[in-house]
Formats: C-alpha cells, structure tokens, sequence
C-alpha cells in the first residue's frame, strides 16, 4: 500500500488565511465569531452571531472561472492556490490525468440557492434568473470549479456530508492514492456562512441563540454552559501526495496521512451516539496499524451543543482514557461546517510541527466525560494526532496523521 503525505496546505478562515498565523492566533486566544447584524431582518430567528471570513481577495482568481463561482468556490479556489504554491507543485503537470480533486461542501450555495427561489416564486418566471445559477447551486461546485480552475483532468469526487465532508475528501483523497488511482490529490472542503445555515442549526435548536453583547465567548465547547453551534465559513485544501514520488521531486513534507475510519451511527438523523463514534475512532486507528497509546493528540469535534459534546466526550474517554490532551477549535473558528475537518487538519499539522496543543477556547468548566481539556497551549511532543468530525445523519470520520517520515525535509 502506497504511502500519503501531505506537501501544501492553504485556508480560508475567520481567523485569517495564513496556516501559520492561524495557528498562532488560536494559541493568542482570538476568536473570529462577530455580531451578525445580516440576521437581524430575519424574523424568530434566535441566532444573531457567527464567524465570517476576515479578509479575502477574490480578484485572484481569473474572471472566466471566476463568474460561475459561489463565494464558497472562491474560497476553495484561494486556498487551493496557496497549497499548491506551498508544495511547489508543478502547474504544468496538472492535467496529466494523475491529479485528482476531492473536495466537498454541505450543499451548493445556499446564497445562490435564495437568489433563485426569490426571483422564480417572486415573479413565477425564469426571466431573470443569471444562467450560472446551476453551477454555483450545484452539489459538486467546489470540486468542480476546483477542476476548472486548475486545469485538473483527474478523478473529481464531492462528498457531501456536512460538518464530516473535509473528513471524508482527506480520507477518500488518501484511498485514491493508496490504491494507485491517483498520485496526487486536492483535497478538503467549503461552506459560505448564510443566514439560511445558521437557521437550519436554530431550526433543531441546535444554535447558539443570543449572545449578541458578546459573541467572542460563543460557542463553548465541552463547558457547562453550552448552548449551541456557532456557523462559520471559509475553505481549507491540503495537497496530498504519494510518498515516493514527493521526495522524487523535492516537494515539501509536512506530515503523513497514517489512518482513516469512517462509520454511521443509524440510530438518529441529529441525536449522535458515543458508539458509531468509536467505532470510526477504532477503524482509523486499526487503518493506521497504531493502538490509542500511540496517539499524542486528539482534535475534537466538539461544536459547543449539549449532547454532541457530551457524547463525543464519552467517545473519546472510552477509547483514550483521561491522559491524552482534547480540544477543540470551535471556539476559536465557529463551526466551518463542510471546511472544517480539513482546516482542523491544517492546524494539527500546525501543532506537530511546534509541539504545542492549542487550548479549547470559552472552556472553564467541563461537565463531560472526564478529559484532559488544556485551558492553556500546551507544550509536548506531538508524533501522531487523531482528528474527528461528527455530521447531522449519524456520520462519523477520523483522521490519523503523523510527523513526516523519516528522511523527509
């Protein structure tokens, strides 16, 4: 089985675009969660914050491909070009059909998708609707445009599972490779924050509702006093190589893709259960021949609502026991639905490469499964990091990654 590395990582965040200074201001204490004042036109809708991208230069991107994209293309297109660059890939070679993309989103823009329902039910016509709308409401837009874009003739795969997506497109993307269908992978995932995502999680009150005085301590992930998922947006992309050819070309190697897992819990459509969790835990520890004694950091889900965290909390508890550091990044980003697996991995690699386990921010008292929850960054050696991203549906996916190989720069 061909091993899988990763050699670029580029993102979008509320917290800023650089992998690098994100990692450093999760480590400051920064939050990207603002009052959305956007929301506030919006009738009984108890959500009034979220965490929108900070800064973002759309003009990069051509205009050709550029009319066809959703906001949360353009952010997948941003961060793609920024992994590419960072592995030193050559452009050239992209369409050599030995390239491929996996990359996901929750749905199509959900911006594109009120456009064109306004105007169709408003007017009962189709007069004005842009002829784009299509191809910026469509499931597979970000992975489509990401092919586009790049001039990538390889495989194109879009999984769409929510909060589990970016998850699912890393391990699916290092399948593509182990298998030999593929030698290089983009892969990751996007999401625009919209009012009609934040409404979706106010709906099944799942939402953070008010906090508008002080949207910087939501959400609050394993605390006792959570109350609900804060939207984010944004787009993180990794370049996934096979290991041999990577160090046939020089390409920089920043860490390995070790394990997999993946699992469905079948029992409730929003309710989670610690078992299919587990179970996924166990698959992609069992993918990466290492046993729960092996791993020096998990990286929670976690999104900060009452049951998923205390859930996920007696998952992680059952496989790890109470000395290994958890945390999550929520509190820091919001919750970049389909991006976030992906930017979660970016910063794992992030804390390998430091040797510092980020804090959970707006965390002082847990009444969870009993954790080792760090208030504080802390420093330690981080050799292997297991990820986990938990969506509506019951579906579960971790990550195992490690330091680079032996040998590798």
């Amino acid at each position: 089985m061909r091993r899988v590395v990763v050699t670029g990582m580029g993102m979008v965040t509320p917290l800023g675009n650089d992998p690098a200074q994100v990692f450093q201001e999760v480590l400051d204490g920064r939050s990207g969660v603002v009052r959305m004042h956007a929301f506030d036109a919006v009738g009984d809708l108890g959500t009034r914050i979220g965490a929108p991208v900070r800064a973002f230069e759309p003009e990069r991107i051509p205009r050709k491909h550029r009319r066809s994209m959703s906001r949360m293309a353009q952010y997948a297109a941003n961060a793609a070009a920024d992994a590419l660059k960072g592995a030193a890939f050559p452009m050239d070679t992209l369409a050599s059909g030995r390239v491929a993309v996996c990359a996901g989103s929750t749905t199509g823009s959900p911006d594109a998708m009120e456009e064109f329902w306004r105007e169709y039910i408003g007017s009962n016509s189709i007069r004005a609707i842009p002829s784009t709308s299509f191809l910026r409401v469509m499931s597979h837009t970000v992975a489509s445009h990401l092919a586009l874009a790049f001039g990538i003739t390889g495989s194109v795969v879009s999984p769409s599972c929510a909060c589990a997506a970016s998850n699912q497109a890393v391990g699916l993307g290092a399948d593509l490779i182990r298998l030999g269908r593929a030698d290089v992978v983009l892969a990751g995932g996007a999401d625009e924050l919209s009012v009609l995502s934040a409404a979706t999680f106010d709906v099944v009150r799942a939402g953070c509702r008010g906090h508008e005085d002080a949207p910087h301590t939501r959400p609050a992930p394993f605390d006792r006093t959570r109350d609900g998922v804060v939207c984010g947006e944004g787009a993180a992309i990794v370049v996934l190589e096979e290991l041999e050819g990577a160090r046939a070309r020089g390409a920089p190697i920043l860490a390995e893709i070790l394990g997999y897992g993946e699992s469905c819990d079948a029992t409730h459509m929003s309710s989670p259960e610690a078992d299919g969790m587990v179970s996924a835990i166990e698959r992609a520890l069992a993918d990466a021949k290492l046993t729960p004694a092996d791993i020096d950091y998990v990286c929670a889900h976690a999104t900060g609502t009452t049951v998923g965290d205390a859930a996920e909390a007696e998952a992680t508890h059952r496989i790890f026991g109470g000395d290994v550091p958890v945390s999550s990044l929520k509190g820091h980003l919001g919750h970049m639905l389909a991006a976030c697996g992906c930017a979660e991995l970016i910063l794992c690699i992030e804390a390998m490469r430091r040797g510092i386990v980020p804090p959970t921010l707006n965390l002082s008292d847990a009444d969870v499964a009993p954790l080792h929850l760090p208030r504080v960054p802390l420093e330690r050696d981080i050799r292997r990091v297991v990820s986990n991203n938990f969506a509506f549906g019951g579906i579960n996916a971790s990550l195992v990654v490690g330091r680079p190989p032996a040998g590798a720069d």
